[in-house]
């Protein structure tokens, strides 16, 4: 058992989740361009986990807090604000991003529109992990850890696809480092705002709540804003690669409900 006070926790997650972003975007800073089909490959491995830890992991502690019908209703709220965003702003996803660098055309005013959409992604998956860390609290589930292990997957191929674009919108590689890097941090806004919202005693009810619009916002960016986006690309490889995301996230629930590696916070 790990005891940390839990708004250090939530901080630390969030930063571990920016770290993997910043890891993303350094790999990316080699050159002006990404390979397609490798960044379509990881954001397709990290759809995958969004997945899987979305069906493992935030639906049931859902129904457990709120019920069956309620967790539905947020959810279906949270995929329409993330389909609202992707209609009068951008499409909220890496992906989208990976098939922009295809094409340098417009990037200023494409790159603004994709930063604006990505800085609030990236709020939300604060919001996730001060939900999911709220969550455990209450219910000793691994909810909290396995939120921010399916965050930081997708955090990568994000990174990535920022710094391209922001290289390709003609911004130097120190300045396209350090539009990332601020975009970013709005997943640790996204874990304060969390904080501030789901602290003080709140009722699972507003946990439950928060938790299902999570679960809306990460069903549409698999099914609408990665999968479909990239099986007009790489039909070939991106079922393998999203399968082996879902494993992946799979076989860690199991590895640590077997072994007993829960992580609590008081």
């Amino acid at each position: 058992m790990l005891d940390v006070n839990p708004e250090k926790l939530i901080i630390l997650r969030s930063l571990i989740a920016i770290a993997a972003a910043l890891a993303g975007a350094l790999i990316a800073s080699g050159g002006k361009k990404v390979s397609h089909s490798v960044l379509c490959g990881l954001v397709s491995f990290a759809a995958g986990a969004l997945l899987a830890v979305t069906i493992i992991n935030i639906m049931p502690e859902t129904f457990e807090m709120i019920g069956v019908f309620w967790s539905l209703v947020f959810t279906v709220v949270g995929f329409i604000i993330f389909v609202l965003i992707g209609k009068y702003v951008y499409y909220v996803c890496p992906a989208c991003a990976a098939s922009a660098t295809e094409n340098s055309g417009g990037f200023v005013r494409l790159g603004i529109l994709m930063m604006a959409a990505m800085s609030i992604h990236s709020t939300v998956d604060g919001l996730a992990i001060s939900a999911g860390s709220k969550a455990a609290e209450t219910s000793a589930s691994m909810v909290g850890i396995m939120i921010l292990f399916a965050v930081s997957y997708h955090k990568i191929p994000e990174g990535m696809a920022l710094m391209s674009v922001a290289r390709l919108a003609g911004y130097s590689r120190l300045k396209a480092l350090g539009i990332t890097f601020l975009i970013e941090l709005t997943t640790a806004l996204g874990a304060i705002i969390g904080l501030l919202l789901l602290s003080g005693g709140i009722s699972e009810l507003w946990i439950g709540i928060t938790l299902g619009i999570v679960a809306g916002s990460f069903l549409y960016t698999v099914g609408f804003a990665l999968l479909k986006e990239m099986y007009a690309h790489e039909k070939n490889s991106i079922i393998i690669f999203a399968v082996l995301g879902f494993v992946s996230i799979a076989a860690i629930n199991f590895i640590m409900k077997h072994f007993g590696f829960m992580m609590h916070s008081h």
